[in-house]
């Protein structure tokens, strides 16, 4: 090694090799301080309020409700979702990404939740659940259903997500945490979308 510790000796053959990234791991779960939303069109804030919440920047629902847009018709789904989180968070930590019933495209949703998740962040979805497709647990309310949520743990390497629910105390029949498929977050999310 001469000036400043450039190795001249060391052969590009002998040089160690780096994956592309490392392996996620099996399972991941990250810790969310639950919260059931505070009115009937506050899904999307109680949703963005635990993310933000449990990554150390405490906000309340009514905080987050301003930065989403929130209205007494709700939170509209796309780029205002990711850009509340992100202006908590202080960066560029999330986007939004729009699912429109792509059901073949199980791989991209699965992809980006354990992405997320393993680097310690919630990701905020978005569903559709209409008749005749597919509803979460406690979700057949006989119409479409549009609602947010959290996803904060996946296991067998995505293949399942556990999905927390603020509609949880406020709703009958709704579960506070639920397991769920990855086909059926990826189905439930169609039309709508998630940030990740």
């Amino acid at each position: 090694m001469i000036d400043g510790g450039v190795d001249l000796n060391t052969q590009p053959n002998e040089a160690p090799k780096y994956s592309e990234r490392a392996p996620r791991p099996r399972q991941k779960e990250l810790p969310i301080k639950f919260q059931t939303q505070i009115n009937d069109y506050y899904c999307g804030p109680a949703s963005a309020s635990m993310i933000v919440t449990s990554l150390g920047r405490p906000r309340s629902q009514q905080q987050m409700a301003t930065l989403l847009g929130t209205t007494a018709n709700g939170t509209n789904a796309g780029n205002n979702v990711s850009n509340a989180l992100n202006t908590v968070m202080k960066g560029s930590r999330y986007k939004f990404n729009w699912v429109w019933h792509k059901y073949s495209d199980i791989n991209t949703i699965k992809d980006h939740i354990t992405h997320a998740i393993s680097y310690g962040n919630p990701v905020m979805v978005n569903t559709m659940e209409s008749p005749g497709d597919c509803y979460l647990a406690g979700h057949n309310i006989g119409t479409t259903l549009y609602h947010y949520g959290i996803v904060a743990d996946y296991f067998d390497y995505g293949n399942t997500v556990t999905y927390v629910d603020p509609g949880y105390g406020r709703y009958n029949g709704f579960r506070m945490n639920q397991r769920v498929s990855i086909k059926d977050m990826s189905y439930a999310t169609g039309g709508r979308g998630y940030a990740w």
